[in-house]
């Protein structure tokens, strides 16, 4: 979820914020068989203290501040992260001279937060981290490059199983390189896979007469149009009036933008994707495609950039804008203060956009006051030939690419930071960092990694054996599609997340104000390539780029 994920962390700790408030007595609903029992902690006085930062993509893994199940105010009571640590602790502390705590809540990927701490030398030793600001921060020195130790074993591994070879194993070929930053390093070890999808209200699809789950986004829209027909007969059509609306779909956070932008991209995929040949556009591959021209186009007055390989303003940009205003049609008046996860949880909502923590926490907020399910994001189709225009299909993609679906890869990347750096440097060894691998290979092998992810339940452990009924499709459809040659990888071509931050930001602003503009997408992209020529050309400066080096116009990734 590179592209679009980079608010979620703050989005989420407002969607559970109440799932890990702490208590110190239990009311109604009650369970002590979802009790959970405090770490009994050896004494490691005598050795140095490392910290975790147990943020995640998903829901933090930092220990709930109560430990006692209670539906309503502590329903997710947990410390099985906190539990794993200690074992390692006990069982190697001596041998490093260094034993690990996990911090009582999390950065969460603040970067308000996060960057004065790595700047100077104070993060956890092992921090969250989101690597879409990776671009920009990848010669800073704020993190180890895990490459080279990525090619050897997880001594943790079983004998036979993923990881056990070369702990990189442990993840597909194809989105282990995405792990990697465009000068070639690589920072995190990710340790859950995210599904995501769109929660639906099965009660009212059926009072809309909608007979099953779309499939693709005329399907998608289509079902739309029909609980919008819906809430109209029932008097509940009124954009208006939040309480009564019934909307037909809405979003925490807009992640499908990201699925829909790959898919525009994906038959000139093979002309951008050509430095690093990995299956994604990384940000030196954009930079290179923007200023890259076609040496025989002529000159055209009306549109200065069409020459370029890529430029924000080109008529599939444009499309894909197209595509998600028209999927927002139905949006309530207010929609920037709507609050999409309370309106579904009482029934006004029947799609809503979302990855594993909004899955279980909502399903078990809603507790079977009205049906739901769950089904991976429609896919989009060309313009058929052979049928009548429809505002539904798109007349790009001819090759009908789409991205994976079920899962949006691997999510939780943990760093190690430059503060474990640092105690090496001082004490002149290397204790402090191979600790620190140590203890992730320990978190990432899947026998520890499957405690640490479902006993939690709010992702797929690496292993993909989870054990949470609704993810169970997303999982398997996710392994079915990677098998297929047309399914892209997640975020393989989306510019807001490949290049730095600065440019996600317009991406982000430039959607939200074209719902409410009337104005020609088309010209309205200027904005567009004018943050996206500062961005390329910090990035270029910043990173030392040879575009001498670079392929030239045409090259293909296939020849």
């Amino acid at each position: 979820m590179k592209g679009l994920c980079r608010k979620l962390s703050v989005l989420l700790a407002i969607v559970l914020c109440f799932a890990f408030c702490g208590c110190t007595v239990a009311g109604s609903g009650k369970d002590k068989d979802k009790d959970v029992d405090a770490v009994d902690k050896g004494d490691y006085s005598q050795y140095t203290k490392l910290t975790i930062d147990g943020g995640g993509q998903n829901v933090a893994y930092n220990t709930t501040s109560s430990l006692i199940y209670d539906k309503y105010t502590n329903p997710y009571p947990y410390n099985t992260l906190e539990r794993l640590v200690e074992e390692w602790n006990k069982a190697h502390a001596a041998e490093y001279g260094y034993y690990f705590d996990v911090a009582s809540s999390s950065i969460n990927n603040d970067r308000e937060t996060m960057v004065p701490m790595l700047n100077g030398g104070t993060a956890p030793e092992i921090i969250y981290y989101l690597q879409t600001t990776i671009a920009e921060d990848q010669n800073k020195g704020w993190f180890y490059d895990l490459k080279n130790v990525m090619e050897q074993p997880n001594k943790y591994s079983k004998s036979g199983e993923d990881g056990s070879v070369r702990w990189r194993d442990l993840y597909t070929d194809e989105q282990y390189r995405s792990f990697f930053s465009p000068n070639g390093q690589m920072f995190t070890v990710a340790l859950e896979q995210n599904p995501i999808g769109i929660l639906y209200n099965k009660t009212l699809f059926e009072a809309a007469g909608i007979t099953k789950e779309p499939q693709t986004y005329k399907e998608f829209m289509e079902a739309q149009d029909k609980l919008n027909a819906y809430a109209v007969s029932v008097g509940r059509g009124d954009k208006n009036d939040d309480s009564k609306y019934i909307c037909p779909y809405n979003v925490v956070y807009p992640w499908y933008d990201s699925f829909l932008e790959t898919s525009i991209m994906g038959d000139v995929m093979e002309y951008m994707d050509v430095i690093e040949v990995d299956g994604f556009i990384n940000a030196e591959e954009y930079v290179r495609a923007f200023m890259t021209r076609d040496p025989n186009a002529e000159p055209d007055a009306s549109d200065k950039n069409k020459s370029r390989l890529y430029s924000p303003d080109h008529d599939r940009i444009a499309e894909l804008y197209r595509l998600i205003k028209q999927m927002c049609k139905y949006y309530p008046t207010n929609w920037r203060s709507y609050y999409s996860t309370q309106q579904f949880t009482v029934g006004n909502l029947a799609m809503l956009e979302v990855t594993g923590g909004d899955i279980r926490e909502l399903i078990d907020t809603v507790d079977g006051d009205f049906e739901v399910g769950v089904f991976a994001y429609p896919k989009l189709e060309t313009q058929p030939q052979n049928e009548p225009q429809n505002d539904y299909y798109t007349t790009f993609n001819e090759g009908n690419y789409y991205v994976q679906r079920g899962l949006s890869g691997y999510s939780t990347g943990w760093a190690i930071s430059n503060s474990a750096m640092n105690k090496d440097k001082a004490a002149g060894n290397d204790k402090c960092v191979n600790a620190c691998i140590d203890l992730l290979m320990w978190l990432s092998c899947f026998e520890n990694n499957e405690k640490m992810v479902n006993e939690l339940g709010f992702a797929i452990p690496l292993s993909g054996n989870t054990t949470y009924e609704y993810f169970k499709p997303l999982a398997e459809l996710f392994k079915s599609d990677c098998e297929n040659e047309k399914a892209l990888a997640w975020s393989a071509a989306t510019a807001g997340g490949a290049m730095n931050k600065n440019y996600y930001d317009a991406t982000y602003l430039f959607r939200q104000n074209t719902l409410d503009s009337s104005a020609s997408i088309k010209e309205s992209l200027g904005t567009l390539v004018s943050s996206f020529t500062s961005a390329a050309n910090l990035l270029y400066q910043q990173n030392g780029w040879n575009m001498s080096a670079w392929p030239s116009w045409g090259t293909s990734n296939k020849n």
